[in-house]
């Protein structure tokens, strides 16, 4: 069967062959004012919105995509990346970029949509970036738990409980281990929900509350089969994984090439509170085309455009008005959009900004490693 994730990949390249392939050639001096060039995450934009944005602006678009933050982190830092948009993740990135100076400041005057991103988005991104001098909030989700519902109603004939001891009660974790378990691969999203577990703040910068959530994570490690962000999707689709922390975003994809397949994945964020995501977007020190930058940003803050971005990815968009154009399978999603009752469980996690809490982050990326290694 030709599943989405293979669509996602022809229409991936093709966008790459046809809109940005060469954005890797030297362009003429003549032709510089009439191309941006966006590095986003893989299958986010689709062909219909850039060729509006092409029609509308006579800007050519050269995109190019990545998986993960690593990989854009690795670009940004290295040297001047030829990009003029990107999409970094808020926490930890986005907050570490800024510091390291790597982006301009927005010219928020060529950004009039900006009226149209939604404040509650807005209230965590400024806990990052203070007066959103940087950056723009745009596509955002929670991680929660994703689960095989017909593996699960087997070895749980009497039902079970939608919570956080799916998966982080150890004689849970001891059924299912045969079937495969999964957690993130990044501390930073792993080590809140165990203090969570644990009736802990999942912010917390306790020393003593990191150990305590360390060696319940080693109770737990023996039925862990993989750690992974990306690798998730497949995993699940193919039956190697049936219970995985996940972001929201890969979790609805999972769900839907899963569905294409007779197989039944479910989602959830935890009743006890879950963290968020949140893809910004922002400008590069030293793009090119900084002001076709700025276009591009303000169109995608287009309703109707973002609308159409959060229908073709099943990701959350922060632009208010857009749910206005959006289908009620996808409002009623609480996978993609959380129900009010669920936004005050949400949180973001927060950036290390002291000295004690910089240093509290290298304990925890210390513990972290450790703890992947069975070895804490």
């Amino acid at each position: 069967m030709f599943s989405r994730f293979l669509f996602r990949l022809v229409l991936i390249f093709g966008i790459i062959s046809t809109a940005g392939w060469y954005y890797f050639q030297p362009s003429a001096t003549h032709a510089e004012g009439r191309y941006v060039n966006v590095y986003c995450w893989y299958g986010l934009i689709d062909v219909e919105t850039i060729k509006e944005f092409e029609n509308e602006t006579g800007i050519t678009v050269r995109l190019d995509a990545y998986d993960n933050n690593e990989v854009l982190e690795a670009k940004l830092l290295a040297s001047n990346s030829g990009f003029d948009v990107v999409f970094p993740t808020t926490t930890p990135y986005l907050a570490w970029q800024i510091q390291a100076g790597v982006y301009q400041k927005l010219d928020k005057k060529l950004i009039p949509n900006l009226k149209e991103l939604d404040d509650d988005v807005v209230k965590w991104v400024k806990t990052v970036d203070k007066d959103l001098a940087y950056s723009v909030p745009y596509f955002f989700g929670t991680i929660g738990i994703a689960y095989n519902k017909d593996v699960l109603k087997e070895i749980f004939p009497e039902g079970f409980a939608r919570n956080l001891g799916l998966l982080f009660d150890p004689a849970h974790l001891k059924k299912i281990e045969r079937h495969g378990i999964s957690l993130l691969e990044e501390g930073v999203d792993v080590l809140p929900y165990v203090l969570m577990y644990l009736g802990k703040d999942p912010n917390s910068v306790s020393s003593e509350e990191l150990d305590l959530a360390a060696q319940h994570l080693m109770k737990m490690r023996p039925y862990i089969r993989r750690f992974t962000s990306y690798r998730v999707v497949n995993d699940m689709v193919l039956g190697d994984i049936a219970l995985a922390l996940v972001w929201s975003g890969e979790a609805q994809t999972a769900i839907a090439e899963a569905r294409e397949q007779g197989k039944n994945i479910e989602y959830f964020i935890p009743p006890e509170g879950a963290a968020v995501w949140i893809d910004a977007i922002a400008i590069p020190k030293g793009a090119p085309h900084p002001k076709n930058a700025h276009a591009f940003i303000n169109f995608l803050l287009k309703p109707h455009v973002a609308a159409r971005i959060a229908k073709n990815t099943a990701h959350a968009v922060s632009v208010k008005r857009a749910k206005e154009y959006l289908p009620r399978e996808i409002l009623s999603n609480e996978g993609i959009y959380p129900h009010k009752s669920t936004w005050k469980k949400l949180f973001l996690n927060a950036p290390p900004k002291t000295a004690e809490e910089l240093q509290f982050e290298r304990e925890r990326t210390r513990v972290w490693a450790k703890i992947r290694l069975n070895d804490y």
